[in-house]
């Protein structure tokens, strides 16, 4: 069972009548899709631009730099004009962390204190640039929270407001791939325990799911031999969640499309995007 807190508002709500422009923010690759709504939504286009990408690029701490700077010069583009924008932002520009509950807490003030001092102990003084948001707490449970640097977004809010498309939808990967995954099984039994696994510009982020409720979630660089990568760290991640997970199924959201992933003594879902979808682009709703 997957946590329900990943959801968005559909696009229709607020102008039903114009496209979807929806944006792929990712290190290496800006991707743009254009969706002409309607009884039945239809892509009329669609585009991968490869971005100049430096070495020194990704030594500094603004290295989606390349990518607004691509966003830019798209939103020039006529076929991308007039659109109500969604966009995505890599796994690779977001960070994530499984904040532990704490009964002292009685205010929301409070809560975001604890949250934003929680990122520095895991991530250090940089989060304290960043913009963190968490799912909504429930008693007695830990927190899913989410970051992604304020320079980023506001980068980004610049560029549409420039367009004359205001962005009200700025996720990070892992949310909108939870949501497809919750969509492609939602008539496959499940258990009330499931291991999840994302793989998406060479990062591997690894979650353990439990009635609903995060118990575990870490991100690392994917290895040429991934299987047995995986098979590794998913037994790390059962000693540091401190559950056996070794029956639980494994469901495999890979963006970059990949072959189907298998795992000797283990059960996978695969849920594969490919380039001719967008890298799942296609099925975000």
């Amino acid at each position: 069972m997957l946590p329900r807190s990943f959801s968005w508002p559909s696009a229709s709500w607020a102008f039903p009548w114009r496209d979807e422009l929806r944006v792929l923010i990712q290190p290496r690759t800006l991707t743009m899709l254009r969706i002409k709504r309607g009884m039945k939504a239809k892509v009329v286009a669609k585009e991968d631009i490869a971005l100049r990408s430096t070495s020194e690029s990704f030594q500094n701490r603004e290295f989606w730099q390349p990518a607004v700077s691509s966003l830019h010069q798209q939103l020039q583009n006529r076929q991308w004009r007039g659109c109500q924008p969604r966009v995505v932002v890599s796994n690779y520009f977001a960070h994530y962390a499984i904040v532990p509950w704490n009964a002292s807490l009685h205010t929301r003030k409070e809560q975001s204190a604890f949250v934003r001092h929680y990122f520095t102990q895991v991530y250090g003084e940089f989060s304290r640039a960043w913009d963190i948001r968490t799912t909504p707490v429930a008693y007695g449970h830990p927190t899913f929270a989410s970051a992604i640097d304020e320079k980023l977004l506001q980068a980004l809010r610049e560029e549409f407001n420039q367009a004359r498309m205001p962005v009200q939808h700025i996720h990070p990967h892992l949310m909108i791939a939870t949501d497809v995954i919750r969509r492609k099984l939602a008539r496959t039994p499940l258990p009330n325990a499931l291991n999840l696994i994302m793989l998406e510009n060479e990062r591997i982020t690894i979650a353990l799911v439990q009635h609903g409720q995060w118990l575990s979630l870490q991100s690392y660089a994917a290895e040429s031999d991934i299987e047995n990568q995986l098979q590794a760290l998913l037994d790390r991640e059962s000693i540091i969640a401190d559950v056996d997970n070794s029956e639980w199924p494994v469901v495999f959201y890979a963006a970059d499309g990949r072959p189907a992933l298998q795992l000797p003594g283990r059960k996978v879902h695969n849920i594969l995007a490919s380039s001719q979808d967008q890298h799942g682009m296609e099925a975000w709703q």
